[in-house]
């Protein structure tokens, strides 16, 4: 007998559904990008970490917009340790 073991979203007890996300945190994580190239040809040249940091601070930023950009934000200082 094979059991098969679920893979949990990163942020949540849910199924993932793409990448290391459940829908949910998937669908924050898509509008996150795309968002992001708005901002660019808005504001210029911002780097993703930026462009994470301020979202982070606006009030209006939603729970799982704020949850996935946690986890890229550890990311992206993880891969910066890793750098140097």
């Amino acid at each position: 007998m094979t059991v098969k073991i679920e893979s949990k979203c990163v942020l949540c007890v849910r199924k993932v559904i793409q990448e290391k996300y459940c829908e949910y945190h998937y669908e924050a994580v898509r509008s996150l990008r795309g968002h992001y190239e708005v901002w660019k040809s808005r504001y210029g040249e911002i780097s993703w970490y930026d462009y994470l940091t301020r979202l982070q601070k606006i009030k209006h930023t939603g729970k799982w917009v704020k949850e996935v950009i946690e986890i890229e934000l550890e990311n992206i200082k993880k891969n910066d340790k890793k750098m140097r």
